[in-house]
């Protein structure tokens, strides 16, 4: 395949340098934390800034909580519902989200790498951060938006890195990848129905048997990129195959 350079954007780490949580102990227990959320009313539950690390928050309704710079690192989050929650610069190294709901969610510098997000709802998610090894394998994304941030004045804007992604079988009909990294992520049988991944590195990825139908990926870096038994290859823009 034909690829284009890409632009050089901002490191994510460079922005999740900033409230990295010092502290290795999670400040309040399962019983605490669901005390908060239902003593909030009907606002949003407040957790900003708290070190729960480590802890089984499985089935805890999170929906709308502030989470803002939480370090959520080896957290048990399965089938947990954060609908609508502000993870902005939170820390979910290694954490276990399995069936979880984070549609219209914000993560925006977030840490997600190595965690466990198989089957987890993002539909219409704003995601921005390190997903490096990450398992989104038969998760919801549709219509998410991964793609970078080209607002921000006087630097490069923020782009999602996903190097070695677990995407097999995910629904990422209507997402937005621009500028993304997704340099040997596994895609195959996944849903890109109309997706977005101009100026993209899918270097060493492997999309077979993947529908790309109506896809934009025109300026990507598609290097050494597999598109066996890939369908609707003919309407999608700069994702042809060399005769």
């Amino acid at each position: 395949m034909k690829s284009s350079r890409l632009f050089t954007l901002l490191p994510v780490s460079l922005l999740l340098a900033v409230n990295l949580p010092l502290c290795h102990a999670a400040e309040l227990s399962r019983e605490q934390i669901i005390e908060i959320i239902s003593s909030a009313d009907n606002q949003p539950p407040k957790l900003t800034n708290k070190d729960l690390s480590g802890l089984d928050l499985s089935g805890v309704d999170f929906k709308g909580a502030d989470l803002f710079s939480a370090n959520l690192d080896d957290c048990n989050l399965d089938n947990a519902n954060l609908h609508g929650a502000n993870l902005n610069r939170a820390q979910l190294r290694n954490a276990k989200l399995r069936k979880a709901d984070l549609s219209g969610a914000s993560l925006y510098a977030v840490a997600l790498e190595n965690a466990d997000l198989s089957e987890a709802n993002l539909t219409n998610s704003r995601i921005i951060g390190l997903l490096n090894g990450v398992n989104l394998s038969n998760a919801r994304l549709n219509n998410a938006d991964l793609g970078a941030d080209m607002t921000n004045q006087g630097m490069a804007p923020a782009r999602v890195e996903m190097n070695n992604a677990l995407l097999k079988g995910a629904d990422l009909s209507g997402v937005s990848f621009t500028h993304a990294i997704l340099s040997y992520a596994k895609l195959q049988n996944a849903n890109l129905h109309k997706a977005r991944l101009q100026w993209a590195d899918l270097s060493g990825a492997n999309m077979s048997g993947s529908e790309v139908s109506e896809a934009d990926f025109r300026h990507a870096n598609l290097d050494g990129l597999n598109l066996n038994n890939v369908k609707g290859l003919a309407s999608a823009l700069g994702l042809q195959k060399e005769n």
